[in-house]
Parts: C-alpha cells; structure tokens; sequence
C-alpha cells in the first residue's frame, strides 16, 4: 500500500512537471536508478530517502501519500467560495444602511463584493447576494 501511493504519487507529479526520472532524481538527490526503482514498486526508500523525495517536490509526507488530514480539508473549504446571503439591517438617522456578513465567522464584512473575509480569510461569492436575507440589528 505504501509503495503503491508513493508511487503513483511520484508518477503524477513527474508527468505534471514533465520530468525523466533522472531530472527527478537529482532534484531529490538520490541515484536514478533508485529512484525508477521506488516508482516501479521494486524498492522501498529509506526514511532519509523519503525526506529527500519530500523536499525536492516539496511536498509533506502525507501529501505524497494522499492523506488529508482535517486541518487540510478546513484549509481548502476557505478556498472555495461561500455564498454571502446575510445582511444585517440597521437604522440610522441619515437612512438605513445594510452591512454583509461573512457566511463563515458571521463578522460584519467591511465592504461589498470584497472576494475575502477580512477576519477569517473565507473566499466569499455575491452571485446570490441580491436575496440575502436581512437580520434587523438595534
């Protein structure tokens, strides 16, 4: 299992890159025979190895073996946008002013169609913002 997703990992980031096994190899460090052998199965890398083929590709350990762990997949959720569709709805003296929120935080965003929270970073989408639901404030 091990050598089967560090394989096909390496595979897809060498054709990404468009990388013989050699250019590879001396990006990571190491022989390029043993590196055609870590890709074909025949051999495993030792920890030393591995942390070479990390930092060469610039990778984490889990990202070569394709684990996502939840603080990544919390990190990707801000990338993706989220609809603001709250408003809050506020009386003033020189008329009523309305204040996005932040679908994310619930914070007051500071100006229309900025594309991210100021306070936690969440990518925002107006597409929907003309049937935002409006929270009256005192």
């Amino acid at each position: 299992m091990f050598l089967d997703n560090l394989s096909a990992s390496l595979l897809k980031i060498c054709d990404a890159e468009h990388l013989s096994y050699e250019q590879a190899s001396e990006r990571c460090g190491c022989s390029s025979r043993h590196f055609g052998n870590i890709v074909r199965r025949k051999s495993s890398p030792s920890l030393t190895v591995l942390e070479q083929i990390c930092k060469g590709f610039q990778q984490t350990p889990n990202d070569l073996m394709g684990i996502v762990s939840q603080k990544h997949l919390q990190l990707l959720t801000y990338r993706s946008p989220m609809p603001v569709v709250t408003v809050h709805f506020l009386h003033a003296t020189d008329g009523d002013i309305l204040l996005p929120v932040c679908p994310q935080c619930g914070n007051v965003l500071k100006w229309d169609h900025q594309a991210y929270c100021s306070s936690c970073g969440q990518c925002l989408s107006w597409d929907d913002f003309d049937d935002a639901f409006a929270a009256f404030r005192p």
